[in-house]
């Protein structure tokens, strides 16, 4: 079936949901008001000893029931979704059971001058509709919502009023849940753009339903004129269409509100845009089952656990129930911050905070010695561009010898699992940071098959949204400060994932090539959808804070940076690539370098950057692969052959973060 005929059909079925709850709502209207002349005609006969006509009395009841149906359209009642039911909707009830009877009443009267009827039944009849209206909604609305009487609440006028934007079932969830929370509603919502356009002139949770998305920029106009200043926007969508966030995008920072999103498992109830929501894809929530299997009593032993991504990393396995995890950093600042939260959310976990340096074989060796862990992750590196291509010795120390002294440590050690963390950047790479991540790479897939006791596994990250140093923040940093935002090329796209998403991704490596029990070391890397245009997500960003590009924030180009490349990859033509049976996880194999041959130009690598020779240690790097291309890095080189006597060591703290 084509992706048109199944929309077609869900349109349909939700057309016919909701033609079939407006009939239910009115046949249930009718055949109260049915009941309540019934009843109140009888009881005021018996009340006076007399004999009711029969066929008087059904005539009466039939005439109110029409008579309840002409008003429940008047007052738009039959619009309500009755397990949305709120204080609105009940004075909306009240007042659609005294139209009925100011209608019912010229209507009988034209039909049988008032013969056999009391005026004063009238006084017995309407309290009964309206009791039995109301019951049908209070019952419906206490099966949905658990609170029989939550109908009676009304927001404050002191809450912020906002417009509500999102799918029908996504805004019903999220108002129902935080009706029922213990706060209750955060907002005073205004109204509904329904983006399907299927419930228009529809009411959910009281709240009218105006239109779709095309009525939008007109509704918003109206509440502007009416309150004084445009509302909130708080939209329940899911990530998955950036055509629509970006139509709200700017029609919020046209008006110069802020978009916010429902949130039911909030202490506030919404929040503000994340960076989740720059994706041009959902957020990937992967299968737990193998993850958990494999840090479920074991021994973890993170680098970089203070980064952002070891952090990260670190949350994830604490939640796993490992029987200890070993925190190693060498910023004593991260590692402290790290340490301190996991004595906060995990008081029973077995820890240690470890300072150390990965570059350092005798710390690193002792730390994995007396650790003893099943499962490393290697996640120290150094991963700004630019600043690597100004210190290319402090890259190849932290980013190869790193890497390669984490990797026959933890073999030494006797390792089930280990994960070293890589970047698309060192997919062709034209910069010294991804030169030095591929250089990482191809030892990890030379060393692996000499030691089959312990399973390696490489994983390539895309940017990662909101880790230090990333553009996401730094944007951020520039809107607040009132532009303008700096993008150094408007063709330049990238390869984006959430931090989640990576830390998920690199436990899941672990996982996967623990079952396998390969001698290779196994490459992975996260289907990433499609690149995302930077120019795009920084207007993006602006219009988030209620913005407009170009006009509030101005958008500046300044030009491509040493060593960067308008557009990245994830693979080598010559990797195979292929699905695992993590849905969104793919596997790349490629023919591994001679080990022996690499580890004689690793050393030579590394010994010129122990020297500080940088002309050496570019001209080594470059000659370790063939596809490696770092002659950005060599504009900063000096003319002559004399080892460049600059510290650069001085100039870059080791970041403990992964590569962005």
């Amino acid at each position: 079936m084509s992706l048109s005929s199944d929309s077609s059909t869900q349109k349909s079925t939700i057309r016919f949901q909701a033609m079939r709850a407006i009939v239910i709502c009115l046949a249930y209207d009718a055949l109260a008001a049915f009941i309540a002349m019934v009843f109140a005609i009888e009881a005021r006969h018996a009340f006076e000893w007399e004999e009711a006509s029969t066929r008087g009395t059904l005539l009466f009841a039939f005439e109110l029931s029409v008579a309840t149906v002409a008003a429940s359209f008047l007052t738009g009642v039959y619009r309500q979704v009755w397990r949305h039911t709120t204080a609105s909707d009940l004075r909306r009830v009240l007042q659609t059971a005294l139209l009925a009877n100011l209608i019912f009443l010229p209507v009988m009267f034209m039909t049988n001058r008032l013969e056999f009827f009391f005026r004063s039944s009238l006084i017995i009849e309407v309290p009964i509709l309206v009791i039995l209206m109301v019951a049908g909604r209070l019952i419906s609305r206490g099966r949905a919502t658990g609170q029989l009487l939550a109908a009676f609440r009304s927001p404050s006028e002191e809450l912020p009023p906002a417009l509500l934007v999102g799918e029908a079932d996504l805004l019903a969830s999220a108002l129902r849940d935080l009706a029922k929370s213990e706060n209750g509603m955060p907002i005073r919502p205004l109204g509904i753009i329904e983006v399907s356009g299927e419930y228009e002139g529809l009411a959910i949770s009281g709240v009218q339903v105006f239109g779709d998305l095309n009525k939008l920029d007109e509704i918003m106009s109206v509440m502007q004129s009416r309150y004084g200043h445009a509302p909130w926007i708080a939209i329940a969508l899911p990530p998955t269409d950036r055509q629509t966030m970006d139509a709200i995008l700017e029609i919020a920072s046209r008006h110069g509100t802020t978009v916010q999103r429902l949130r039911k498992d909030d202490e506030t109830g919404f929040h503000s845009v994340s960076s989740t929501d720059l994706l041009s894809r959902p957020e990937r929530k992967l299968d737990t089952t193998l993850i958990s299997q494999l840090v479920s009593g074991a021994r973890v032993f993170v680098t970089g656990a203070g980064g952002t991504i070891g952090s990260e990393l670190v949350r994830q396995c604490a939640a796993l129930g490992p029987t200890e995890i070993t925190l190693y950093d060498s910023s004593e600042y991260n590692l402290y911050e790290i340490d301190m939260e996991m004595a906060r959310a995990f008081p029973n976990l077995r820890r240690k905070a470890l300072l150390g340096d990965v570059r350092e074989e005798a710390r690193l060796f002792q730390a994995l010695t007396d650790a003893q862990p099943d499962i490393v992750i290697h996640a120290a590196a150094l991963k700004h561009v630019p600043l690597m291509e100004l210190n290319p010795n402090e890259a190849i120390l932290t980013n190869v010898e790193g890497a390669r002294l984490a990797a026959k440590c933890a073999a030494s050690a006797g390792v089930s699992n280990f994960v070293f963390i890589s970047t698309d950047k060192a997919v062709n790479p034209t910069n010294v940071m991804g030169a030095s991540k591929r250089t990482a790479e191809l030892f990890l897939q030379a060393f692996a098959p000499t030691q089959p006791q312990t399973c390696f596994s490489i994983v390539r990250f895309g940017n990662v949204l909101g880790s230090a140093g990333s553009v996401v923040p730094l944007f951020e940093r520039q809107i607040e400060a009132g532009g303008p935002v700096t993008v150094t090329h408007e063709d330049m796209t990238r390869y984006f994932m959430s931090v989640e998403e990576a830390a998920s991704l690199v436990m899941q490596a672990a996982a996967l090539s623990s079952r396998k029990k390969l001698p290779q070391a196994q490459l992975y890397v996260l289907d990433m959808g499609e690149p995302v245009n930077i120019v795009d997500m920084a207007r993006r960003m602006i219009r988030l804070k209620g913005l407009q590009p170009d006009r509030d924030i101005d958008v500046m180009f300044t030009g491509l940076r040493p060593g960067e490349k308008l557009s990245e990859s994830v693979f080598y033509a010559e990797e195979s690539v292929e699905e695992t049976e993590i849905c969104g996880v793919l596997m790349a194999k490629t023919e591994q370098i001679d080990l022996t041959t690499l580890d004689q130009g690793v050393d030579r690598l590394v010994a010129a950057a122990r020297r500080r020779d940088r002309s050496a240690t570019l001209e080594y790097l470059e000659a370790l692969a063939p596809e490696l291309s770092i002659s950005s890095a060599k504009t900063h080189d000096r003319t002559d052959s004399t080892p460049d006597k600059r510290d650069d060591s001085a100039t870059v703290v080791a970041d403990s973060s992964v590569a962005d």
